[in-house]
């Protein structure tokens, strides 16, 4: 095809651009947008109308397949609007469908519903039966959308019939396909497969590798789902093959994603992780707007499989954003569902328990009734485990009530579905029959021509000669159609007997006029009669409980009379091993007569016994909660008698250990007094005996008339050298006694000052380190104004500069780092050095009184106590040694956030 575009030139060159863009528009999406969009070029000057509606549409329906909706929709609405203006009824059914097709993917269901109707409506005015047959496939969408899944049959089996009857194989298989997809959504699995064989059958017999290759995709995805995992991965690994042949990337990575998936349910995890890695490789490769979104959470599910939890939440939380707002919204559901997983991987199930809400509530959301009834049951068997009776009971209730609607509602699917394919075959053997009565007319009218030819003998020799001939052909007909229905008959037959073996339930019809019971997929070990039962009940009595017959017999009156749409009762019944089994009876009248009596009944039966199981062990588990909540409750007031004996006497060994370190820490402050006192004061005695014993030779010489010139110079400079001594260690002493009377925070009247808290730092900081090699560096807005006690937060950063440069960088290099930070509520100030730091076992004592590891150097010890003593008691904050990993020492100063004035 793209040869002869090469070749084409001017309206053909137009028309073989259209025939590509139509067969290659799903495959081959980018080459016919390129194609498609050339052509667009050439239409005002070769163009007609025709090709420029049919090249509009088609463009549209390949934009629309790559997933850019806006361009689609743009050019549909050139296609409809030159169809229009051209009067070209066929070009215009197909832009509506198209457009149909486009709203209906965009959820504007209205839209989508009134283009189809004005196109099946068009299309049967002009006998366009192909596209009638696609406008009814589109109508089936739709009434899949808003989940009208019988109407959708309907339209799928006419458009099915209309297929059939232009011998379209490729439609028939199309049809069918879309059939299979229906059934799944009602749970009919064993017609999902018949229908998927079939696509899968007409597309082998065609050699349509494009279609087989979505068909196989389809099956291995519904054999999956009935857990035939070696089937799966054989249908998925030929659909796989056919991609890769045809260059159709994106559905490669729609099939790697799903190998990821069987393989995982199927144990492979190797396997696993290789497809949904090679589907991420193809996705980073393709750049389209529309890409499969599942990797990430199949990936989340196989590392929660093999261990690797931080690996599968990151996916996991990855593939979230994904589904939002996309067609798929609804697995979000199935994300939450695997993080609870996750969670009681890691033995966290409150995590999990809030998981499984999440997941419900947008199970609900999008009504997907199939997670739910696994989510409330692993929910409930959850919140069991972690001992919320109350909780678990809920829950199993929802499950079990949700589990009987469900298997309620396919019922209906089933039964109504063998109706609906029953009424369409009836009208198919309708029309064949007005086909036939038509053709017999015609062969009459050409009887009676003839007669009029031929003289009396030939035309009685004709007549008996055409009579044996039309015998023997109506014959044939009549036996070919006997064939053909008996054949139809028992497909149904067996469809049935399929779909009841699947489901487990008992079909039975009752003639209420001969007595006589039908009953299909009869569980053997029930005692229920078989054949004739009568005209009432009574003949299953002895095989019905005594305590539900009334109950039966009451309800299947009540429905004989008129007063309810259908029956439908619980009852115990006897089986061949003399034990009672519960089941689900559900009937209905199914004829009258002309006055309105009954004269035939259907329904079915259902096992039951393991809902009503659950139901039993909900009741019990009720009616032992009361027990167990007291038992609980006596086990809760022990718990708090001894909980409270063991406060007290934690309460009594923590008054006695704040008494042990008072006195501890009053230990410490008076050996930490008596030993920086000491030393001046013992140099001040030794001086004071010194001078007392010269002072006394001096006096007994001086007395003796023997002093000396030369001894009265040595008095004199023992003398002024004792004074100095004595002077300078009392001074000392004057001095230590000043800093600890500086180290209360009574000594400081508060005198607030506003400052600029950058500048104020930094110049507090500079000063004493002026004649040091640190650099210093502050983190503050510049802008940053407080109100305080400028002098008490000077000595704070005097004191902690000082113990940096004397403990930390012992006079090297270094830096000092001041960080501001405010917050809603403090002033935060966060001072580091990256000094030698401290050891450990200093750590619990920098803030007490007279500790120092540097007592040998002359240091006192009162420093970061005195900082202490500021921030807290003239400040009003806090300060704390923070667990910083950085090398050096690190303080958080937390003060009020009243002395903020500005930002």
């Amino acid at each position: 095809m793209e040869n002869k575009i090469e070749s084409s030139e001017g309206s053909d060159k137009i028309d073989a651009i259209i025939d590509f863009v139509k067969t290659h528009y799903h495959f081959n999406t980018q080459p016919s947008i390129l194609h498609g969009e050339a052509g667009l070029e050439l239409l005002p000057m070769y163009g007609s109308d025709k090709q420029s509606s049919e090249l509009h549409s088609y463009l549209a329906r390949a934009y629309f397949a790559y997933g850019d909706l806006v361009r689609a929709d743009a050019l549909i609405k050139v296609a409809l609007s030159t169809a229009q203006r051209s009067a070209n009824k066929e070009a215009l059914v197909l832009a509506k469908l198209i457009s149909a097709g486009i709203e209906l993917r965009n959820k504007h269901i209205a839209e989508s519903r009134q283009l189809t109707n004005e196109a099946i409506t068009l299309a049967t005015a002009i006998g366009h039966n192909l596209h009638l047959a696609s406008a009814y496939r589109i109508s089936g969408n739709l009434n899949v959308k808003v989940k009208d899944y019988e109407a959708a049959l309907s339209d799928y089996l006419y458009s099915l019939d209309i297929y059939k009857r232009l011998n379209n194989q490729s439609g028939v298989a199309s049809l069918n396909q879309r059939l299979a997809s229906l059934y799944r959504t009602m749970n009919l699995y064993e017609k999902v497969l018949f229908h998927q064989n079939q696509a899968i059958d007409i597309s082998l017999s065609l050699n349509n590798e494009a279609n087989l290759a979505i068909y196989y995709s389809n099956m291995g995805t519904y054999l999956e789902e009935v857990s035939d995992y070696a089937r799966s991965i054989e249908m998925h690994l030929k659909s796989l093959a056919i991609k890769e042949k045809l260059g159709y990337q994106l559905g490669a990575i729609h099939t790697y994603n799903r190998l990821g998936s069987v393989y995982r349910l199927a144990g492979d995890y190797q396997s696993a992780e290789e497809s949904l890695l090679k589907a991420l490789e193809l996705k980073k490769a393709l750049d389209r707007p529309d890409p499969n979104v599942s990797t990430f959470l199949d990936l989340g599910r196989l590392y929660i499989k093999t261990g690797k939890l931080d690996l599968a939440e990151d996916y996991l939380s990855k593939s979230i954003p994904l589904y939002q707002g996309s067609r798929w919204e609804d697995r979000i559901a199935e994300i939450y569902h695997a993080f609870a997983d996750l969670h009681l991987q890691r033995n966290n199930p409150k995590l999990a328990v809030q998981a499984y809400k999440s997941a419900i509530d947008i199970a609900k959301k999008h009504d997907r009734d199939a997670f739910l009834i696994d989510y409330y049951y692993e929910l409930s068997e959850v919140l069991e485990t972690q001992g919320d009776v109350a909780q678990a009971l809920a829950f199993l209730k929802s499950h079990n009530e949700l589990k009987s609607k469900w298997d309620s509602i396919n019922n209906q699917y089933l039964i109504r579905s063998l109706a609906i394919e029953f009424g369409v075959t009836e009208k198919r053997r309708e029309i064949a029959a007005l086909i036939q009565q038509n053709q017999i007319k015609d062969l009459e009218l050409k009887q009676q021509a003839s007669r009029q030819q031929f003289i009396f003998i030939s035309l009685l020799l004709a007549f008996i000669v055409f009579s044996f001939v039309y015998f023997w052909r109506s014959k044939n007909r009549q036996l070919e159609v006997e064939k053909t229905a008996l054949k139809q008959i028992s497909e149904a037959k067996e469809r049935l007997t399929f779909a009841l073996w699947g489901s487990g339930d008992e079909l039975w019809d009752w003639d209420l006029q001969t007595g006589i019971i039908t009953r299909d997929n009869q569980a053997c070990d029930l005692r229920l009669p078989s054949e004739y039962i009568g005209m009432d009940l009574e003949k299953i009595r002895p095989v019905v409980h005594p305590d539900d017959f009334t109950i039966l017999q009451e309800r299947f009156s009540q429905h004989l009379k008129g007063e309810s749409d259908y029956y439908e009762v619980n009852y115990r019944v006897l089986t061949q091993t003399g034990d009672w089994l519960w089941v689900l009876d559900r009937g209905k009248v199914t004829a009258l007569n002309e006055v309105g009596e009954p004269l035939r009944v259907s329904g079915t039966i259902k096992d039951i016994s393991r809902i009503k199981s659950s139901e039993f062990a909900l009741a019990e588990l009720n009616a032992t909660l009361e027990q167990r909540v007291e038992e609980r409750t006596n086990s809760l007031q022990q718990s708090r008698d001894e909980l409270a004996t063991a406060l007290e006497e934690l309460t009594s060994a923590q008054t006695s250990l704040l008494e042990a370190q008072k006195m501890a820490s009053l230990g410490r402050l008076v050996a930490g007094v008596s030993h920086e006192l000491n030393t001046p004061l013992g140099n001040s005695v030794t001086a004071s005996s010194v001078l007392q014993e010269e002072l006394t030779i001096f006096k007994d010489k001086l007395e003796a008339s023997k002093l000396t010139l030369s001894d009265t110079k040595s008095f004199i400079e023992v003398s002024l050298s004792g004074t100095a001594l004595i002077e300078s260690n009392l001074g000392r002493a004057a001095q230590l006694v000043k800093r600890f009377k500086h180290a209360s925070a009574h000594e400081y009247v508060s005198n607030a000052t506003e400052l600029n808290l950058k500048d104020f730092i930094y110049s507090a900081i500079a000063f004493h380190t002026q004649d040091s090699e640190l650099t210093i560096e502050i983190n503050c807005s510049d802008t940053m104004q407080i109100e305080c006690d400028a002098q008490a937060l000077g000595k704070v950063f005097e004191d902690l500069c000082k113990n940096s440069l004397q403990h930390g960088f012992k006079k090297h290099k270094g830096q000092i780092i001041v960080e501001v930070f405010a917050e809603s509520d403090s002033l935060k100030i966060v001072y580091s050095d990256n000094g030698i730091g401290l050891e450990d076992a200093a750590l619990p004592h920098i803030f007490e009184p007279f500790y120092t590891t540097a007592r040998n150097e002359g240091s006192v010890g009162l420093g970061l106590y005195m900082v202490f003593n500021l921030v807290t008691f003239v400040l009003g904050g806090k300060i704390n040694r923070s667990n910083d990993a950085r090398q050096g020492v690190t303080f958080d100063i937390t003060l009020p956030s009243q002395i903020i004035m500005t930002h």
